[in-house]
């Protein structure tokens, strides 16, 4: 039985057949173009915006948020009053 043995050690020992990896061109093509996109259309702050970039983002706001609520509206609302000239007690 020990020379059955010996003879099925060998069989078991084939190596396994390996399958090539399938490369994916396509995933590392997507991260260089969001950042050519990115790089392309830049977020500007709050209070460097112009009086009609800050009345498109106040719309914008309104129509996603639904109201003038959140802390990111009052900014733009803040900065709204500051480029309209506006008084108000807060400003004072």
């Amino acid at each position: 039985m020990s020379e059955e043995a010996k003879q099925q050690k060998p069989e078991e020992e084939k190596p396994k057949e390996e399958k090539p990896k399938e490369e994916k061109p396509v995933a590392e093509a997507q991260p260089a173009e969001k950042k050519e996109a990115g790089a392309e259309k830049k977020k500007q702050k709050i209070n460097r915006l112009g009086l009609k970039e800050v009345e498109k983002k106040i719309e914008e706001v309104q129509a996603k948020m639904g109201s003038l609520t959140s802390s990111y509206a009052q900014q733009l609302l803040k900065r709204k009053q500051q480029l309209t000239g506006g008084n108000n007690a807060a400003d004072a």
